[in-house]
């Protein structure tokens, strides 16, 4: 005689069944799917350094595909993800969304575009152990050992090779200007520093005229310039332009300075210096400007990257998807994004303080990156070898920021290309 099984047992059944799909699908597919762990990335998409955000955000993003596509054909289980979000170089917007991402379980970052972020950002990262790598933070009062590293030398160096640029083209009074943040404070100092003693041991009459900091969050500059006019019409009948020199510590407001600075024709006769916050920023190619950038011979300075393989690809993915050549610390962040992917292959963990010492202590140490061999000193700040000396000149009908020279940190020499 048949067994009679109730309908009520077929439905039990069919759902045990179903749920223990569930749970075995849910088993797999969480022993096989790729882990992810996320990187912050806090950029300056906005506000005067947004030139500078444009590269990083590209090439960061070209960087989390190559670096997954690596992590695939090797067979590793984990995948790369960088959050990208906008500080407008403010550095409370900057604290405010890392501590935001933080709370969602981010720990390594790429930021601190400017020092001054940085700055603001370092005693929490310090408190929590969070890794933040720097590709462009330059402060020398950042210079200490702690959670931050910096792919780019502090500015000690910088500061010399701008007075020396100057010293050469035949500056022997000089005038400094400058964004007074913890950057630009502490360029202007090794700046002046430099100069003065280049002064000194030259033997000649020469030396600091005058300091003019302004406002970081200015907009506009009629004041300072003006008192920058009436200095250089001073010392213009005392020296003669030809020895008058103009250092401007700025980022993109440069550009709001030239437009003030073009009232006054005296400042169109001396030479004028920038640094690497205002090399290869489009702001200073706007037309109503660019011609007094370039009679001026406005040459900004930038921790130099060398001449790779990796380098041609930063390279082309720069110029394929903005049309320009990249700065130097789109090379930076391009090698931070792939050291910190090798160090957390290699600690096997997502642990910023694991990552962080296998990543100086091993990684570092074998890595040659789209920047050249990354040397850090015991604070975890690069060691400076050269810097790229950049200028606005015209191609055709149109102007365009270009490499003209370098300056070689090791000799105290400076090399100017053809």
């Amino acid at each position: 005689m048949a067994m009679k099984i109730s309908p009520l047992y077929i439905a039990i059944l069919v759902i045990a069944i179903v749920v223990a799909g569930i749970i075995g699908y849910y088993f797999i597919t969480r022993t096989t799917r790729a882990e992810v762990y996320t990187i912050g990335a806090l950029l300056p998409i906005s506000g005067p350094l947004a030139s500078f955000g444009a590269e990083l955000k590209t090439i960061i993003e070209y960087a989390e595909q190559e670096i997954n596509s690596y992590l695939q054909s090797q067979g590793r289980n984990w995948r790369i993800h960088f959050v990208i979000e906008d500080t407008a170089v403010d550095p409370k917007t900057h604290l405010e969304k890392l501590m935001a991402l933080h709370a969602t379980g981010v720990k390594i970052f790429i930021g601190g575009i400017s020092s001054a972020e940085l700055s603001e950002a370092l005693s929490y990262c310090n408190s929590k152990g969070i890794l933040i790598i720097s590709p462009s933070s330059t402060s020398p009062a950042l210079a200490l050992p702690d959670m931050a590293l910096r792919y780019v030398p502090p500015d000690h160096a910088q500061g010399i090779a701008i007075a020396r640029i100057l010293w050469e083209r035949g500056a022997r009074w000089l005038i400094v200007m400058w964004r007074r943040d913890t950057w630009g404070d502490g360029l202007a100092d090794a700046t002046i520093k430099a100069f003065e003693r280049i002064c000194k041991a030259s033997g000649e009459n020469c030396g600091i005229l005058e300091r003019i900091p302004y406002d970081p969050k200015a907009k506009e500059f009629s004041l300072e310039v003006s008192q920058l006019a009436s200095v250089v019409e001073d010392v213009v009948k005392k020296y003669g332009k030809d020895k008058i020199g103009i250092a401007l510590i700025s980022f993109g407001e440069a550009e709001a300075v030239f437009a003030a600075a073009k009232n006054y024709p005296i400042l169109s006769e001396v030479k004028w210096q920038g640094s690497d916050g205002t090399a290869n920023i489009v702001e200073l190619l706007n037309p109503g400007v660019v011609d007094m950038v370039v009679k001026v011979g406005f040459y900004s300075t930038m921790a130099s990257p060398e001449l790779t393989e990796k380098a041609d690809v930063v390279k082309k993915v720069i110029r394929e998807k903005l049309g320009r050549d990249p700065m130097g610390y789109t090379y930076f962040a391009y090698d931070i994004a792939w050291t910190l992917a090798l160090a957390i292959d290699r600690a096997g963990k997502y642990d910023p303080v694991a990552v962080k010492e296998v990543l100086v202590n091993q990684i570092l140490k074998e890595y040659v990156g789209a920047s050249g061999r990354i040397i850090l000193d015991e604070n975890g700040d690069r060691v400076p070898l050269r810097y790229d000396i950049w200028a606005v000149v015209k191609v055709g009908d149109k102007y365009e920021w270009k490499v003209v020279g370098v300056y070689d940190v090791l000799n105290d020499a400076i090399k100017w290309y053809s």
